[in-house]
């Protein structure tokens, strides 16, 4: 067990923002179509495509209220089943077209300069909600991912946060305890979930103001 702290620190919204909206959900059908009917002999219609993919976002959705997190794998194979197409498509191709795809992501103004310098003060993971690992890729895109030890996804877990699940695990795989470990996050919730399993957290808009919070404490 490490005998160095620990900080762990969201990922959307506080090292990277999320774009997420009708224009990059668009592009995404666009090549998911392609893909599908590439397999499928052209059955799928763009509207068929958007009405199944909204069907089982929203049961996604509702089953997040109670913090449970499913895969991409998860979401994708039920709207192929929703287009009646079990068995004719790669459910894992779709899921990364999507995943890579549905979005756009870039770092925060602050993450830049500011996570070397969090990585001075300790060993660095993340904890991030998100039902598959495109994190990974734009971490990498930017060489930002040297900087953590440990990357914790909802989706592996099985839980987002704020259940204690998702916090434990990430504590679990960094070797470390709550008494070693800090949070940072945007989201007041969020910090409220990492208190309760005994960790230090701190909630902050970026990093550089999660920087000056963990000076000053």
């Amino acid at each position: 067990m490490s005998d160095r702290s620990h900080i762990f620190v969201d990922y959307g919204e506080f090292l990277f923002r999320y774009d997420f909206n009708p224009q990059t959900l668009l592009r995404a059908h666009k090549l998911a179509l392609k893909q599908i009917n590439s397999q499928a002999g052209g059955q799928v219609t763009p509207d068929g495509l958007s009405k199944a993919h909204n069907d089982v976002i929203r049961a996604y959705l509702t089953a997040r209220q109670d913090s449970t997190e499913w895969t991409m794998d998860r979401i994708m194979g039920l709207m192929i089943s929703n287009l009646g197409l079990n068995g004719n498509v790669s459910v894992p191709e779709v899921a990364e077209i999507y995943k890579l795809n549905d979005h756009d992501a870039r770092p925060l103004a602050s993450t830049p300069e500011s996570l070397p310098r969090l990585a001075e003060m300790g060993e660095l993971g993340i904890i991030s909600n998100l039902p598959h690992d495109s994190l990974i890729h734009e971490l990498r895109g930017y060489d930002f991912l040297k900087y953590f030890r440990t990357v914790t996804v909802s989706y592996q877990v099985g839980f987002r946060k704020p259940h204690p699940a998702i916090y434990q695990e990430a504590m679990r795989r960094a070797q470390t305890t709550p008494e070693k470990s800090t949070f940072l996050s945007h989201d007041q919730e969020e910090v409220n979930g990492a208190q309760a399993v005994g960790m230090r957290a701190f909630l902050a808009h970026d990093l550089a103001e999660a920087l000056t919070k963990l000076q000053t404490s």
